[in-house]
């Protein structure tokens, strides 16, 4: 199966917010996989469920994913490869989403000890583990760990140039903010400098209409509806480029 295919024809479903077509897709192609015997097909496929089954609430979805995707690492006998150390962040990720965060951070743990032995220290996927897991820690309560992880994330996208996905943790720096009891002042000046991010990417596609739309709720919590709504509007207008295609 190419699956690198697979994936490109979700993210177009995706790209068009068709979630439920393309979530079915997604189960199609992994059965697809599963009765040709293409295990590391319907490893990557699983994979993607679960972070599907995240963005669109369904726990019970996301649940089986896991399931399934831990039984495919096994049988693979990919256990140690960086491809494992994503699929435990995704798994990890999606407890998180559901309130389990201490069973989440078990996973981001298999996955530091995957990439301290297979990745380098400027490799991008440092920024996914130390984002997700500082998530993680914020809802288990550990709000100083939490905060050294995101740090560490901002400054890993900054070298990278990633200015998406620094953005996207900047703005949770600001509900950690929040929570820990930092100032007024402090969230402000979190937001203000994803807001700068966000204004400094050049590439609009469906990737940065989806950061917008992500990152604008957070705006509007902290009573920034300008920037919530200018955010919004950003992504609007992607997506309806993308849909006219």
């Amino acid at each position: 199966m190419d699956i690198d295919l697979v994936i490109s024809e979700y993210d177009d479903f995706v790209a068009r917010r068709e979630y439920a077509e393309g979530g079915e897709f997604l189960k199609l192609a992994a059965e697809a996989a599963r009765l040709e015997g293409d295990i590391s097909s319907e490893l990557a496929i699983s994979n993607e469920l679960i972070g599907h089954c995240r963005k669109n609430d369904d726990r019970e979805g996301c649940f089986e994913a896991i399931k399934r995707t831990v039984e495919l690492i096994a049988l693979t006998d990919s256990g140690n490869e960086p491809s494992a150390g994503t699929a435990y962040i995704n798994i990890g990720t999606g407890y998180t989403h559901f309130g389990e965060p201490e069973l989440a951070l078990e996973y981001f743990a298999k996955a530091e000890k995957i990439y301290s032995e297979t990745l380098g220290a400027r490799d991008a996927r440092w920024g996914a583990l130390y984002n997700n897991a500082a998530t993680a820690l914020q809802d288990a309560g550990k709000y100083e760990e939490a905060g050294k992880r995101y740090r560490e994330a901002a400054k890993l996208m900054s070298a990278l140039d990633k200015s998406e996905d620094e953005a996207v943790t900047y703005v949770n720096m600001a509900h950690l903010a929040e929570v820990s009891g930092e100032s007024a002042e402090r969230i402000s000046e979190y937001l203000d400098r994803a807001y700068y991010l966000l204004d400094t990417v050049s590439e609009r596609g469906s990737y940065y209409a989806f950061v917008c739309s992500k990152c604008a709720p957070s705006f509007g919590h902290f009573g920034d509806v300008k920037r919530a709504a200018e955010l919004n509007g950003r992504a609007e207008r992607i997506y309806a480029a993308i849909g006219g295609k």
